[in-house]
């Protein structure tokens, strides 16, 4: 009863944090629901600058510490927010077209979700079950919890990936906090509540065009078979996916409203997966920094009110790598090895095995190919196909990721990870996720 007690009350401190932010920043423009659904997110990110600040100081990790500092990253997120809140759209909010679907599907994606979350919530209330969380996620945290303060070594063989950032950990550490003990199932609990928020935020942003064609949408991405496995949590790979999904859609409404206040929370949540996952600065930081760049440059009138969100976004995503940098830390899971040049013909044959055969996307790739492949040919050739071309340029992120981790895993030592399947399908949840996303604003399907 104390750990639910506890669990709750740490929830609702760390939403509400993210709450007053996201409230203060955007000031009812999108709805109050918009705004209670960005609590958690916002929090998590809160949180990490909390844990982050203790760390520099070298100040134990504790309740009234981490409550005490949270405070004050609060204070910090709420100046640094200042600069955007006279900021406004500068084009007027169009209604979008609803979008109407077949009850079949309907029903099919109602299915989908339900039997994704009731294997989520079952899977959070039982024990740990996934191999690298009882030797780095999980364990990291609950090592640090103990130990008072993020640990970066494996602790005499306890912990491995000790190099990684720790958003992840941060959170499950401050979720424990008034407990009388460590809890797996609050740990993997706040990180199902952090899923269901971003995914919320999917849902009550794409429900614009339609709430059944948002249902069908959520049903996709969470209907991929890896990412039910990964809903029950205690990997980073579905919250890596979730802030990355976050950061997209805040580009995507940027593009189509020109809020700068948006591609602010853009940038946040591109942070944050750069503070999630060592993937998040290589497979996320490097490609929105190409599609925003893109975006400058094609932007018609002035960009003086997007200097700062933009500036604000790197800086933020930056602090990692110079804090690793700082304390020696690998930015890559496997030291240099991941750098070294390796030609291995057998991983050509194992890559396209992971995507269209062996079961972990079922038909995904298959689909998600060939609407992208109709899409770009059906433009190209005037074919009379329903497509907002204001969102073309969103696609890059997951081109850019998807091209690098072929690049990854086709040509260096990293090989080996694909050819055992110890690695590559979850990684693979990146691109495909966010691609969905992009093809959900770009496809307009004609009224049935």
């Amino acid at each position: 009863m104390i750990e639910l007690i506890a669990f709750i009350g740490m929830t609702a401190f760390i939403s509400a944090e993210g709450w007053i932010v996201a409230h203060r920043l955007l000031q009812g423009s999108y709805g109050k629901g918009f705004e209670i659904l960005l609590g958690l997110p916002l929090g998590a990110v809160i949180n990490l600058l909390g844990i982050l600040l203790l760390t520099i100081v070298g100040i134990s990790l504790n309740s009234i510490s981490i409550v005490s500092v949270n405070l004050i990253a609060t204070l910090i997120l709420l100046i640094s927010v200042q600069p955007l809140l006279k900021a406004k759209s500068s084009i007027e909010s169009s209604v979008d077209t609803l979008i109407i679907v077949p009850k079949a599907l309907v029903v099919l994606s109602g299915f989908i979700i339900a039997a994704s979350l009731i294997f989520a919530v079952s899977h959070v209330l039982l024990p740990t079950f996934h191999y690298d969380s009882t030797t780095n996620w999980n364990m990291r945290s609950k090592v640090s919890y103990h130990r008072a303060e993020v640990v970066f070594d494996s602790q005499d063989g306890l912990v491995s990936k000790s190099n990684y950032p720790f958003l992840f950990h941060a959170l499950q550490i401050s979720i424990n906090q008034f407990s009388p003990n460590w809890s797996d199932k609050s740990a993997n609990g706040i990180h199902l509540l952090l899923t269901l928020s971003c995914f919320g935020l999917l849902f009550s942003t794409i429900a614009k065009k339609g709430k059944f064609y948002a249902l069908i949408v959520l049903a996709l991405l969470l209907g991929i078979p890896l990412m039910t496995l990964h809903a029950g949590q205690s990997y980073a790979d579905i919250t890596l996916v979730g802030f990355a999904l976050l950061s997209l859609l805040m580009f995507i409404e940027f593009r189509k409203l020109d809020d700068s206040r948006l591609l602010m929370l853009s940038g946040v949540f591109l942070s944050a997966c750069v503070w999630t996952k060592s993937d998040g600065l290589f497979f996320c930081y490097i490609p929105w920094i190409i599609m925003v760049a893109i975006a400058l440059v094609r932007h018609t009138g002035s960009i003086a009110h997007l200097r700062y969100p933009i500036g604000f976004s790197v800086i933020a995503a930056m602090t990692w790598p110079i804090f690793a940098t700082v304390k020696e830390l690998s930015l890559t899971p496997h030291g240099s090895g991941d750098a070294e040049i390796m030609l291995n013909i057998e991983a050509v044959s194992a890559f396209s095995s992971a995507l269209f055969v062996t079961g972990s996307f079922g038909i995904y790739w298959y689909g998600l190919f060939s609407v992208l492949v109709v899409l770009l040919i059906g433009v190209r050739r005037g074919w009379d196909i329903a497509v907002d071309r204001r969102y073309f340029l969103t696609l890059l992120w997951g081109l850019i990721a998807m091209a690098s981790y072929m690049g990854v895993y086709l040509l260096t030592s990293n090989t080996e990870y694909l050819i055992i399947g110890q690695s590559f399908d979850r990684q693979m949840l990146l691109p495909a996720s966010l691609l969905t996303l992009s093809l959900s604003y770009m496809v307009i399907p004609r009224r049935l």
